[in-house]
C-alpha cells in the first residue's frame, strides 16, 4: 500500500513538472514566432532586400508618405538654390499681382541662366532655369520641368539665413532696378486692424514724382549690411522710454498681437501647388519667419531670434512657410518691431521688391537708416 502511495505520489509530480514546463514554453515559442515574422516581414518591404523577390510587382513600399501614415514626413517640393539665392515657387494670386501673363509662352523665356542641382525637391533636380523677359529681373525665373515651364520668385539670400545679408543694391539688381529710371513708383503700406482681418495692408503714401524717386534711389541703392548692429540694437531695445530711465519697461500688454507679418502660404502636397502666397506680399528676405531644416537640427531665422546653422550648399537648406501670423516676442524687443511700414519698390514691369522699415530701431530690414534718409520717409509715412 504504502509502495502505492509513493508511486503515485512522484507520478503526479512529474505530470505537474511536466505542465509547468509546458506553460512556459508555449510565451516562449509565441514571442519567437513573433519576433521571426517581424523580420520576415520587414525584409519583405526593404526593397533592397531579396526577399522582395517573393512580393507581387509593384508591392513594395516606397514611402511613408505613398501609405498616408500620419507620421509621414510631407516631401519638401518647389524650391531650389541658384549660387547664393533660394527661390520658391510663384503662387497665381501673386502672379497676377505682379501683372504678369496667365500663361508662359515660348517668346517670353530668355537666356538660359543654369542647371539646378542643389534642391531638396527630387523632381527639379537638373532641370534648366531661364530668365522670364516679363518680370524685368531675375526675382521671377522660368524653370523648364518636363515640356512646360514654371515661374518660381526670389525668397532669400544665403548670406540673410546666416544672419547676415547682402548690400540694398543687390536686391535692387535682382529685381531689375539698376538706376532710379528702373523704378516706376515707390508704395508705403501700414498695418491697421482693419487691414489685418483683410489679409492686406493700408496704402499710406506713394511717390510717383521723378525728382523724389531719384532722391529716394539715391538713399536706397546706398543701404549696407547692418546685420550685427540691427540684432544689438533689437535685443537691446529698453523701449519708447529708454530715454528717461534706465530700467527696461515692458509696455506690450499680455494678450498683445503685434502686425501679422504673414509668411507665404503653406505647400499644399495634394496638388502640388507652391509655397508662395503671403497675405502683405512680402517678397523680400525680410525679418519674417523662415524654417530652415538641416540635416541634423530645425531653426527658425526671424528678425527677432537669430540662427546659427552652418548650412552648406551641398546640404541646402530647405526652406518652409510657418502658415500663420507671426507677433513678436513680448516685452522691449517686440516693441521694436512695433508698426512696421512696408516699403515696395515697384519696378518698370510692375514686379516689387518689398521691404520692412522699422521706424523704432531706425532700421529697414537689416540696413540702419542714417538722419536724412529718416526724415525723407518721415515726409510720406507721418503725413
Amino acid at each position: 500500500m504504502l509502495d502505492h502511495i509513493l508511486n503515485y505520489s512522484d507520478r503526479k509530480k512529474g505530470m505537474n513538472m511536466s505542465l509547468f514546463q509546458l506553460k512556459k514554453a508555449i510565451p516562449a515559442l509565441a514571442l519567437t514566432l513573433v519576433i521571426a515574422g517581424g523580420l520576415l516581414t520587414y525584409r519583405m518591404l526593404d526593397q533592397n532586400s531579396p526577399f522582395n523577390s517573393l512580393l507581387p510587382p509593384n508591392s513594395a513600399v516606397t514611402d511613408d508618405a505613398d501609405l498616408g501614415r500620419e507620421d509621414a514626413v510631407a516631401p519638401l517640393l518647389n524650391q531650389f538654390q541658384i549660387d547664393d539665392r533660394h527661390y520658391i515657387f510663384l503662387s497665381d494670386d501673386l502672379r497676377a499681382e505682379y501683372g504678369l501673363p496667365a500663361s508662359i509662352e515660348e517668346g517670353d523665356i530668355g537666356e538660359k541662366i543654369t542647371v539646378i542641382t542643389s534642391t531638396p525637391d527630387k523632381s527639379l533636380e537638373g532641370c534648366e532655369v531661364y530668365s522670364y523677359l516679363p518680370a524685368g529681373g531675375e526675382a521671377v525665373v522660368a524653370v523648364k520641368k518636363g515640356n512646360e515651364y514654371q515661374l518660381f520668385r526670389f525668397f532669400s539670400f544665403e548670406s540673410y539665413i546666416n544672419n547676415q545679408d547682402e548690400d540694398a543694391i543687390e536686391y535692387l539688381k535682382l529685381y531689375g532696378i539698376n538706376s532710379a529710371d528702373d523704378i516706376a513708383k515707390v508704395q508705403f503700406l501700414g498695418y491697421s486692424e482693419e487691414s489685418r482681418l483683410k489679409g492686406q495692408a493700408d496704402l499710406i503714401a506713394e511717390i510717383t514724382d521723378r525728382d523724389e524717386i531719384v532722391r529716394f534711389y539715391s538713399f536706397y541703392s546706398a543701404l549696407k549690411n547692418s546685420s550685427d548692429k540691427y540684432f544689438d540694437r533689437l535685443f537691446n531695445f529698453q523701449g519708447m522710454d529708454a530715454r528717461s530711465s534706465s530700467v527696461e519697461v515692458d509696455r506690450v500688454a499680455p494678450d498683445a498681437i503685434e502686425p501679422e507679418i504673414i509668411p507665404p502660404d503653406p505647400v499644399d502636397y495634394g496638388s502640388d501647388q507652391p509655397i508662395g502666397k503671403r497675405a502683405d506680399r512680402n517678397d523680400a528676405a525680410e525679418d519674417t519667419p523662415l524654417s530652415i531644416i538641416d540635416m541634423n537640427e530645425t531653426q527658425v531665422a526671424s528678425g527677432e531670434t537669430p540662427v546659427t546653422n552652418g548650412v552648406s550648399k551641398a546640404n541646402p537648406p530647405v526652406l518652409m512657410d510657418t502658415g500663420g501670423a507671426v507677433a513678436p516676442s513680448q516685452g522691449a524687443s517686440g516693441e521694436a518691431l512695433a508698426n512696421p511700414i512696408a516699403i515696395r519698390i515697384y519696378n518698370q514691369r510692375g514686379v516689387y521688391y518689398e521691404s520692412m522699415y522699422y521706424q523704432n530701431i531706425g532700421f529697414i530690414s537689416r540696413y540702419e537708416v542714417g538722419k536724412e534718409f529718416a526724415e525723407f520717409l518721415n515726409r510720406y509715412i507721418n503725413k
